[in-house]
């Protein structure tokens, strides 16, 4: 005699999960708030390396010699306020600008070739 088995598993007993916490706006509302500043960041080392060769220069040398602690030098004299980290590879750079609530993450490429620039890669 067979017996049909289900395709799932048929559990004897209820499976007690405890309740997810109630939502608070506060948190999130803040954190949008810290958000806002690290875009005015973001803007400011944009226009920055967008507007000055000697910086996008030094830059790119610095990461070509792994120097991440000039990188993290110069990105930090553009005036940026927020923590900055950085990542980068022969390809392009990642920088990482960092509060308590909230990450704006500027991802810059430098090479032509469009195979290898990816987060993967970084």
């Amino acid at each position: 005699m067979r017996y049909p088995y289900p395709w799932f598993y048929i559990y004897p007993y209820a499976i007690r999960r405890p309740p997810a916490p109630a939502a608070n706006t506060e948190i999130f509302i803040r954190s949008a708030k810290d958000a806002a500043g690290l875009l005015a960041d973001a803007q400011l080392v944009l226009r920055r390396i967008a507007g000055s060769q000697e910086l996008s220069r030094r830059l790119m040398t610095a990461a070509e010699q792994s120097d991440k602690q000039t990188v993290k030098r110069l990105i930090k004299q553009t005036g940026v306020r927020h923590d900055v980290d950085s990542v980068f590879n022969p390809d392009g750079i990642y920088i990482s600008l960092i509060s308590m609530q909230s990450r704006i993450i500027l991802a810059l490429r430098w090479s032509e070739d469009r195979n290898y620039f990816s987060p993967m890669s970084l």
